[in-house]
């Protein structure tokens, strides 16, 4: 069911992993971690990872991806798993952002790199010039180790989906903690980014591009 949620950043949007059967990977007092899938193909040789739940505020990008996989699931080619991150504490002055980033790196970054997948994506939505950082794009993709192996899928969906453009905010929190790390273990590794000051439509709309485009990549396996 299609929820209603301010066209703004926040955190009421994020997912429940209890609700949906997700098998947990760790918890301390930051919050928690539960993976869930395989959804697509069980039977396929390629497994794809996205990250969700990291930075709360950004819950409306990471509530349309995981309602996109779970609705599509069974047109999609490809295996995928999806990582929640939970983080309990959200005040509007932190945002839980470093807590999540925490909790990626305690969980989730050992995980991902022990399961050996073919391709990681980081789902996490922006304000734009209203800061902090304040981007100068809000609808891009970035590959955060700057590696050949991840640049490479990122020019392929950059060309497939018209409104992404390349875009390496200098003002960037996470990748140190959980993309970097994968990247530099040589998994393909991109960060994905929406506005969270978009209607939710629109955010539904672009993660829908971004998962079929990735089922259509190509990997030598």
């Amino acid at each position: 069911m299609k929820g209603i949620y301010p066209q703004k950043p926040t955190d009421k949007a994020k997912i429940n992993s209890k609700l949906y059967n997700g098998r947990l990977l760790g918890e301390n007092e930051l919050g928690n971690v539960h993976i869930h899938g395989p959804y697509g193909n069980p039977q396929s040789n390629i497994k794809i990872a996205y990250l969700i739940g990291m930075h709360p505020f950004e819950s409306k990008a990471h509530r349309a991806l995981f309602e996109c996989i779970r609705k599509y699931h069974e047109k999609l080619d490809k295996k995928y798993y999806i990582y929640n991150t939970d983080v309990y504490n959200t005040d509007k002055v932190s945002e839980g952002r470093m807590d999540g980033q925490l909790l990626a790196q305690e969980f989730i970054k050992p995980h991902v790199i022990t399961n050996s997948y073919d391709f990681v994506v980081d789902i996490h939505s922006n304000k734009g010039t209203m800061g902090p950082g304040k981007y100068e794009k809000t609808n891009f993709l970035f590959a955060p180790g700057f590696d050949e192996n991840s640049t490479k899928y990122q020019e392929i969906l950059l060309k497939r989906i018209d409104e992404l453009v390349y875009y390496a905010p200098e003002y960037r929190t996470s990748p140190e903690y959980i993309t970097v790390p994968i990247a530099n273990n040589g998994t393909p590794t991109l960060v994905y980014e929406t506005y969270s000051y978009e209607n939710m439509d629109r955010t539904r709309r672009l993660v829908k591009k971004l998962v079929f485009n990735v089922d259509r990549l190509k990997f030598n396996k």
